[in-house]
């Protein structure tokens, strides 16, 4: 295989200079002032990256905000250039950076196609030939010939993906651009993608939509602060991207409960009042059983919020109930991040025999492989009477559960369901088919209702 673009020990250097004059009065006044003037600092947007992409491969650079992504695309594109390192690329490129960045406000949408079309090395031959189904595909027939300063953001970049697709490159950069417009254009602007894919293009694209990356892509690298931190396969990399950023928030959470809880323990009058005295909008209930603290842990026992799909997965709730408390009820929710309640079992209803509670204990809720996709999930935990209709203490979605992918088949949406397969060929298709369908709509439609075991059909 050719290589399509290749990164050897590359790094790039902004100067951020605080007080650069913008003006040549700017800088007369700063040559008189007596104020220490502040130096220049140097931020390296990427540090020593190496790595080389084949033609024909679709690469995804992933990472947090500023963490060099679009640096990295704009070097490719060659709109920056290497501060260090050395940089090849094989191949006439098409960049898909800051759609209708590079349009004239006081022209049309048809004169920009035109002016885009040149800028892309497009002839203009071919942009004629081109130009209704660049318009087509963009949906802005009615107001093409309107000046684009009169366009939403949304009407730009879709403009200005069709024009920059509209050709087949040899490379295609695209940053950021596929959420553009209502869903049923965002579904054209990914078959079009996979169109250029199987056109041989290579793709280096940048997302922080993970799902896409790894429905579009043959591998991610992770960039870290200007560092490459992974290079594999896409759901690999996510996996350790996604664990290493809830890691990090989970001891920032870890870190500021234990500054609250100093807080309190040197304010012991500004403490949290008991769960008798709370009724908010995340904790109610009687108090004679209180939840008093709640642990997350995976297979091998370690206390953690991370989990990946597939795995062991145990909820400890650390209750006291100052006095005898027959038949309670402990349960858990799962939420997800919109709202939508998921699961919500409990002790009574699995038929798990708690005769009685008093003193301390705690109750583990136990899943031996955890059916959830990769995401962010809330956690209720809740402790009822024996009939599940009155709390004794209730904390809703007060906690977090983070999945991250795991062994387990890549599959969409929130929850995996164990499926198999089958292929058939038939040569007479079964007796109830489409025909027999129609045959029931049809005696419908003449008053008859066919009865099967003494209820309407």
């Amino acid at each position: 295989m050719t290589i399509a673009v290749e990164f050897h020990d590359v790094s790039k250097k902004f100067t951020l200079d605080y007080q650069r004059p913008r003006s040549w009065q700017g800088a007369l006044v700063n040559a008189f002032r007596r104020k220490p003037r502040v130096r220049p600092e140097s931020f390296w947007a990427l540090r020593d990256v190496s790595f080389r992409v084949e033609t024909g491969e679709s690469v995804a650079l992933i990472g947090t905000n500023g963490s060099g992504k679009s640096t990295a695309l704009k070097l490719i594109a060659r709109i920056l250039s290497p501060t260090t390192g050395a940089l090849t690329i094989n191949g006439r490129v098409a960049a898909l950076l800051e759609l209708g960045a590079g349009f004239h406000p006081d022209l049309t949408g048809r004169e920009n196609i035109a002016l885009n079309g040149s800028i892309l090395g497009l002839s203009r031959r071919f942009i004629h030939r081109r130009i209704d189904e660049i318009i087509a595909f963009s949906e802005l027939e009615r107001f093409i010939d309107v000046p684009v300063r009169n366009y939403s953001s949304g009407m730009l970049m879709r403009l200005g993906f069709a024009v920059a697709t509209a050709f087949q490159p040899e490379i295609l950069l695209v940053d950021e651009v596929l959420a553009v417009g209502d869903q049923a254009f965002q579904d054209r602007c990914l078959r079009r993608i996979r169109e250029i894919q199987a056109g041989g293009a290579t793709i280096v694209m940048v997302s922080h939509d993970l799902n896409t990356v790894q429905m579009l892509c043959d591998r991610a690298l992770w960039l870290d602060d200007g560092c490459l931190r992974a290079d594999g396969s896409p759901a690999e990399v996510v996996t350790r991207y996604l664990t290493a950023i809830w890691q990090e928030e989970q001891s920032r959470a870890e870190a500021t409960t234990r500054q609250e809880t100093a807080a309190q323990e040197a304010s012991p009058a500004e403490a949290t009042p008991d769960v008798q005295e709370t009724t908010n909008e995340a904790r109610w209930g009687s108090g004679e059983v209180r939840i008093e603290h709640v642990e997350m842990f995976d297979g091998e026992g370690r206390s953690t919020t991370v989990i990946a799909t597939g795995t062991p997965f145990v909820i400890r709730m650390w209750y006291h109930a100052a006095q005898r408390v027959e038949q309670p009820a402990f349960g858990i929710s799962f939420y997800d991040e919109q709202g939508h309640r998921i699961n919500g079992p409990n002790t009574v209803w699995s038929r798990f025999d708690l005769p009685a509670v008093q003193g301390r204990g705690y109750v583990d809720y136990i899943v031996d492989a955890l059916p959830l996709l990769n995401g962010r999930y809330d956690v209720t935990v809740a402790v009822y009477d024996r009939y599940v209709t009155h709390p004794y203490d209730h904390w809703h979605r007060m906690c977090t559960l983070s999945v991250v992918p795991g062994q387990w088949e890549r599959q969409d949406g929130m929850v995996y369901i164990p499926c198999r397969w089958r292929h058939g060929v038939e040569s007479q298709p079964p007796a109830r088919s489409v025909g027999a369908l129609q045959t029931r709509e049809a005696d419908r439609s003449e008053g008859h209702v066919r009865e099967s075991g003494g209820r309407n059909a």
